[in-house]
């Protein structure tokens, strides 16, 4: 396929988290394009969700910076809001290396450091990460 764009990362990633969630037994829907941006990608059942698809190696990966709705929806709905990070192999492959699914709460907790000049979030470390780690 070529380098993906962001946009078609996005994209397919929003699609992985859709059928996941779905195949949980939820009724996922896309509203990444809603104008009123709500702060989320996906809203499942009572779950909020911002979805992150990455295709950087771990190396060099800075993490995705939360955008000022995202922080907001977070930080008002912590026990609702979830961050699912989608990774793919590298920039040219669509295939998926990692489906984390962090909780709000989680975010929230020391495990992660919610930066307020940028409202990037990233682990403590890689270890802490593994817990989140799902596979399809």
């Amino acid at each position: 396929m070529g380098n993906m764009t962001n946009i078609e990362r996005s994209k397919k990633a929003i699609e992985l988290v859709l059928n996941y969630e779905r195949n949980q037994g939820r009724d996922a829907k896309d509203v990444s394009n809603d104008r009123a941006h709500p702060g989320y990608d996906v809203i499942s059942d009572n779950r909020l969700i911002e979805v992150k698809g990455i295709g950087e190696s771990w190396n060099t990966y800075n993490w995705q910076p939360l955008y000022r709705t995202e922080r907001e929806c977070l930080r008002n709905n912590p026990e609702k809001f979830y961050l699912y990070i989608i990774k793919f192999k590298d920039r040219e492959s669509e295939q998926v290396e990692g489906f984390y699914i962090i909780p709000g709460t989680d975010l929230e907790s020391p495990k992660f450091h919610v930066e307020v000049e940028t409202y990037s979030v990233s682990p403590i470390s890689k270890k802490h990460l593994i817990e989140f780690l799902k596979y399809l």
